[in-house]
């Protein structure tokens, strides 16, 4: 009998899929591929996204990678990356332009790539370089929000670039800002202020 529970609650698992192949969030497929919009570290691109909190209307906010601290310090003493890790923090500007306010968490927008193309996802940390983000930020027309969102990386990936699309990274445009090259290396700790 423990044997049948444990097989029909592994199918009713494997059915469920993940929350990226939901019927909302399905996985992007050559013509859902985000429109990009490339720049440099310090650039300021709009990009566009749907008002999942009222239904209706487009968002629209000013994004820019203001600066990427390649080896970032954790605040807490247990706020520490795993082994073979170090924490990277990328710190991000919002200032909401559309005609719709912004109501959505920052960090699950955000991704940092290597120099080898892999792809990296927020993590939970806070770092000394600054403060984060709230869970969910709230921004009428014109409002601005500044902080930090943190990544665990290998300890010897090169960052190559980051990326950030509204509406957990569903939305139909990116921005992939480049760092420069120097600006990445485990020594770098960017601009505090």
């Amino acid at each position: 009998m423990r044997r049948l529970v444990l097989i029909a609650g592994a199918v009713l698992l494997a059915g469920c899929g993940t929350s990226a192949q939901t019927a909302k969030n399905p996985e992007p497929t050559a013509s859902t591929r985000p429109r990009m919009h490339r720049q440099n570290v310090g650039d300021v691109t709009v990009l566009t996204g749907v008002d999942d909190a009222s239904g209706t209307g487009t968002m629209r906010l000013a994004v820019k990678v203001k600066d990427v601290v390649s080896t970032a310090a954790g605040r807490g003493a247990f706020e520490k990356p795993r082994k073979g890790e170090r924490f990277a923090a990328v710190r991000f500007v919002f200032k909401n332009v559309g005609a719709t306010g912004y109501h959505d968490s920052p960090t699950f927008g955000a991704k940092l790539i290597d120099a080898s193309g892999n792809g990296y996802d927020p993590t939970v940390a806070t770092v000394t370089a600054g403060p984060g983000f709230a869970r969910v930020v709230n921004l009428a027309r014109g409002q601005v929000r500044s902080g930090f969102i943190v990544f665990a990386v290998p300890r010897t990936a090169r960052i190559a670039a980051v990326q950030y699309a509204l509406n957990a990274g569903y939305a139909p445009e990116m921005g992939e800002w480049r760092v420069p090259l120097g600006a990445d290396g485990p020594d770098h700790h960017g601009d505090q202020g």
